[in-house]
This record gives structure tokens, C-alpha cells and sequence, in this order.
């Protein structure tokens, strides 16, 4: 059964005067690539470590005005460049991890299928909503996510860089689209991709998706009442 985004829904939030940008940064690839890497604490592969000089050169463009990153070294190794850089401090938070992927940790599908047979079943035909052996569910996930973004939120900082992962930046997205929880994996999202969300009125919008260039200076999204015209209008 298809399930929209199982979370509170958000609310348009009239009157209310923020506006601000959270820049939400996959961090670079880790040594842990192509296996189950959630509370894992993996280093930066070589090869993610040479794409930092490149993330740096293309946020210089969009300054931050801070900068956020999960605790884990993945993200901490991608963020204390570009903070050093802007000269900002990192500040770090547990609720930026990846999904707590339990006993699956480190492990490849392969592997999973080898040693948990009944849980990688369950898991293909319910997912996201199965729990792996020992790990977080995808309604805790959520919680999380949606916790982390409105208290990013109230920082009320014009333009907030967060290094994070992947899953938490799908659930981030599924959850301001409101899209089918199990839509998500349809969300494709490279290391180092960045996805823009904007909160004006108290509304949140999605302004960029995975994005490899920047700037996102001339992104510009209606005020809430124009963009409630222009839907009326083209209705017609």
C-alpha cells in the first residue's frame, strides 16, 4: 500500500515573515561506497577528499551565513573545509545522521540477502517501512528530519549550509513534496549534490535538486500570495 509522506503535514503558515535558504550538502564519497552506511563512521575516500577544493570554489559564489554537518566523520570531513574557508564555525548535530541502518551496517545487498533472507524480503515488499534488525524505522527517520529542519529554521539565519546524507535529504525532500513514502529512492542524489530548500511565510518550498553548479543567488521564488494568483491563473 502507497503511503504520502506519514509525517505531519506542513502547514502554509500565512503571515509569518521568515525567509530563509537551508543549502542541504551531501557530503563526499566515503570509503563505506556501495554498502549500507548509516551510523557507520567511515573517512572520506581519496576521491572525496579531491572534490572538496571543487565544493569550496563553487559555494564561494553563495556565501553561507552558517554551517551545519551531521556529527559523523563523512560530513564533518566535508564541512570544516568550507567552514574554514568562510571562516564560520561548525557547529554539528545528531539529528543531521543517516538512517540507523542497525545490523545491516557495512554490509552490501548481497550480504544483507545472504544473512538476513526474511528481513531483505520484507524489506523489498514494505519498504520503506520495515525496520532493519536493530536499526531505525523510517517513521523515526522522519520525525527526525522534519524536527532538524524546523529547528534549523528557527536559527533564522538568511542562508544555512547543512552537510548531511542522502537519506536524510530524500526524507527532507519527500516530506516538503509530500510525496508517497515509498517514491523515495526516486530521488536521485550524487555526493557533493546540493538541494536547496526555501521556507518564506512558513511555507516550505524545494528551489534546487541535486544540484553540481552554483550560484542559487538568482533563484528566486514567488511571495506566497503571487504564487497563489498564478496557480488560479493558470487554472483557467
Amino acid at each position: 500500500m502507497t503511503t504520502v509522506a506519514s509525517g505531519k503535514h506542513q502547514s502554509c503558515g500565512w503571515g509569518e515573515a521568515t525567509n530563509l535558504r537551508l543549502v542541504l550538502l551531501r557530503h563526499a564519497q566515503d570509503q563505506c561506497y556501495g554498502r549500507f552506511c548509516g551510523h557507520l563512521d567511515p573517512d572520506l575516500s581519496v576521491e572525496g577528499r579531491n572534490t572538496i577544493a571543487g565544493l569550496i570554489q563553487n559555494i564561494a559564489s553563495m556565501p553561507p551565513s552558517s554551517v551545519w554537518s551531521s556529527d559523523l566523520l563523512r560530513a564533518q570531513q566535508t564541512a570544516a573545509p568550507i567552514a574554514k574557508h568562510f571562516d564560520l564555525p561548525l557547529r554539528t548535530s545528531v539529528a543531521l545522521r543517516e538512517m540507523n541502518f542497525g545490523q545491516w551496517e557495512g554490509l552490501s545487498w548481497k550480504e544483507v540477502e545472504a544473512r538476513f533472507p526474511e528481513d531483505a524480503r520484507t524489506w523489498r515488499e514494505s519498504f520503506p517501512h520495515h525496520r532493519p534488525p536493530s536499526g531505525e524505522t523510517f517513521q523515526e527517520l522522519q520525525r527526525r528530519v522534519i524536527a532538524e529542519l524546523e529547528r534549523l529554521a528557527n536559527e533564522e539565519e538568511p542562508r544555512t549550509l547543512v552537510v548531511t546524507h542522502a537519506g536524510f535529504i530524500r526524507t527532507a525532500i519527500a516530506w516538503v513534496l509530500a510525496m508517497p513514502d515509498d517514491h523515495i529512492l526516486r530521488i536521485d542524489l550524487d555526493y557533493g549534490g546540493a538541494t536547496v530548500l526555501r521556507k518564506a511565510g512558513g511555507y516550505w518550498s524545494v528551489m534546487a535538486l541535486n544540484a553540481s553548479k552554483f550560484p542559487f543567488n538568482d533563484l528566486q521564488s514567488p511571495r506566497q500570495e503571487d504564487r497563489t494568483v498564478k496557480y488560479f491563473e493558470n487554472d483557467r
